[in-house]
């Protein structure tokens, strides 16, 4: 099954694919993604890295953006990471 299908569940190891994407997490932060970790920005301009493998960092993940487009969102924290159905390489191209 294609992960960029709708509804479908993703695991941390597919973010793999969406390498560079945008993810915005629970708590407000954004970061980009650098499979297995997203860089985070402070308040102070110091860049964090978070893993993404580890379960409780992946279950704060919110929403994943490529090119400006919705492809994984999750409702509430305790939600599966589900895909949207959106960026697929023929609808970005």
């Amino acid at each position: 099954m294609d992960i960029r299908a709708k509804d479908f569940i993703l695991m941390p190891r597919h973010l793999r694919e969406f390498n560079h994407a945008h993810v915005e997490f629970f708590d407000g932060k954004n970061g980009k993604l650098f499979y297995p970790y997203v860089m985070t920005k402070r308040k102070d301009g110091r860049i964090i890295p978070v893993m993404i493998e580890k379960h409780d960092n992946f279950e704060r993940i919110h929403k994943v953006f490529v090119t400006r487009k919705l492809v994984a969102e999750r409702k509430t924290t305790r939600t599966p990471l589900r895909s949207t159905g959106m960026g697929r390489e023929d609808e970005i191209s």
